[in-house]
């Protein structure tokens, strides 16, 4: 008896073995980043908020650790009402995403800095980069994780 292998067609092998098309997916997390923006720009804490899931995690810049939305909102007012007051958030240098399962996704935003007044450009010891990890829950995806770290050179 011989054994015989079944011989794939070269379409159906990369149809079967072709990266999922994450277009739609990249665009939405970049509204939701748009979003981010928009509320910091605004100094509307529960709005910034309302891109995290209820659970969310969110690490600042300064290791400040804050745990769920609602609390998240609180904190992020009360610096848009005292020293974050009339502060935007500058674009990204880069931004990063990648999609380790079908409803998660992991963006890293490099060189982003806290503008005040009328400055459109970032001071070097400004630029922070940040981890979110967002998940999609019920169609929608929000920010379920978000860590800020300032950029430094090694001693």
């Amino acid at each position: 008896m011989g054994c015989s292998t079944a011989a794939f067609s070269d379409s159906a092998e990369r149809a079967e073995f072709a990266a999922p098309d994450h277009t739609a997916d990249r665009a939405r997390l970049l509204d939701l980043l748009a979003a981010q923006s928009t509320a910091w720009a605004a100094g509307d804490g529960a709005a910034f908020a309302a891109t995290f899931t209820e659970d969310a995690d969110f690490v600042s810049v300064i290791g400040e650790f804050v745990r769920g939305r609602a609390r998240l909102a609180e904190v992020m007012q009360e610096g848009f009402d005292g020293f974050m007051k009339g502060t935007r958030l500058s674009t990204p240098r880069q931004t990063t995403i990648r999609f380790p399962a079908p409803d998660v996704a992991v963006l890293v935003t490099n060189g982003v800095c806290v503008l005040r007044d009328a400055a459109n450009t970032s001071r070097p010891e400004d630029l922070s980069i940040q981890t979110r990890t967002a998940v999609r829950v019920n169609g929608e995806w929000l920010f379920t994780t978000f860590q800020n770290t300032r950029v430094r050179s090694a001693p």
